[in-house]
């Protein structure tokens, strides 16, 4: 870090170069962590996958679910924005966070296209 030397009548200066000097490596570990934490997140978002083929009925109990899916009737898509508790079918509630990879029943993927939430098919 390219910094000016304090003055020596700058007590606040002198102690704050100090504290820099000694926490250097510490700073420079920890910019090291953060980059290694970032390039992990992109990794996982283009390698992970998340079955969305079951909605999160958690807040609504259904005595019968509706299937959304059947077989190989699922596709993977992106969505462009974050949407969160978007209700499809009765009862059947979604969120999904832009740029992850979700596997979902082909109508879903229909119905995100048509509002245009898909960033694609995959």
């Amino acid at each position: 870090m390219a910094t000016a030397k304090a003055k020596p009548t700058d007590a606040t200066g002198r102690i704050r170069e100090k504290l820099i000097h000694e926490n250097e490596e510490a700073m420079v570990e920890r910019a090291q962590e953060m980059a290694m934490a970032t390039a992990q997140k992109a990794i996982n978002l283009e390698t992970e996958v998340i079955d969305a083929t079951k909605p999160n009925q958690a807040t609504v109990i259904v005595d019968e679910p509706t299937i959304l899916a059947r077989g190989g009737d699922t596709v993977t898509i992106r969505v462009v924005e974050d949407i969160e508790h978007m209700t499809f079918g009765a009862g059947n509630y979604f969120s999904f966070k832009a740029g992850q990879k979700y596997q979902v029943a082909r109508d879903l993927a229909r119905h995100l296209e048509e509002k245009g939430y898909l960033a694609g098919v995959i």
